[in-house]
């Protein structure tokens, strides 16, 4: 999100004002032309769907950014707002395997975006969560375009109040569509502090079965 808004800011656009669709950052309905949300295309698909040209995308300076699996999960766990209705381990043995069914493409390994089936690496740089200034530095000087630094964009809050308004009524949807979560439910979890503290050794042997590729293509140690 960081490296969006800073190409976005750089180029005076928008992801609304009519300007997501244009720029595929859009949810999209039809699966024929990609995934249900067209900012997680990955090159392959591109290509495939004619957003772009091969040509044009060999042309281009191309990069992603890959995060530890770990690190990863726990964002996605925090990010779709679990971490308000139970732990993290059940969100790992609840919720997780249905997003693997619902939206892979979310949470799909990194490396099914970067490589394609022969083991090819379809991009010309792969930068670094955990060196993202000095990456996105590299990147910058890649480009024609002058883009902006890297902001802080979509942190995940270190803390929350159970009992605001937004909480019941996210808490009271939520169990409205999914009452089986009624059996989990848990609403004080400790979100603060390092992704190592939120794991237990079962929650461990789920995350590194599921990422093994990506953790032994980019040497992620725990």
């Amino acid at each position: 999100m960081s490296i969006e808004n800073s190409f976005l800011k750089s180029l005076n656009l928008r992801f609304y004002n009519g300007q997501s669709a244009p720029l595929l950052l859009s949810y999209n309905d039809n699966l024929k032309i990609g995934p249900q949300s067209l900012a997680h295309l990955s090159p392959v698909q591109y290509i495939e769907h004619s957003y772009i040209s091969k040509e044009l995308f060999d042309n281009y300076f191309s990069f992603t950014v890959v995060r530890n699996p770990w690190g990863r999960i726990v964002s996605v766990y925090k990010h779709f707002n679990y971490h308000r209705i139970m732990s993290f381990e059940d969100f790992l043995k609840v919720e997780f395997p249905r997003l693997k069914k619902n939206r892979y493409y979310f949470i799909k390994p990194q490396v099914e975006y970067i490589f394609d089936k022969e083991g090819n690496q379809l991009v010309d740089f792969i930068a670094r969560f955990e060196n993202l200034q000095s990456d996105f530095e590299f990147i910058k000087n890649k480009l024609v375009l002058a883009i902006s630094d890297l902001e802080v964009v979509n942190a995940s809050m270190k803390s929350y109040s159970v009992y605001n308004r937004w909480n019941v009524r996210y808490l009271f949807k939520t169990l409205k569509t999914k009452p089986y979560l009624l059996k989990t439910l848990k609403l004080q979890n400790d979100i603060g502090g390092s992704y190592r503290s939120m794991f237990t050794d079962e929650a461990r042997v789920i995350v590194d079965d599921f990422y093994k590729a990506d953790i032994k293509t980019f040497n992620y140690t725990f």
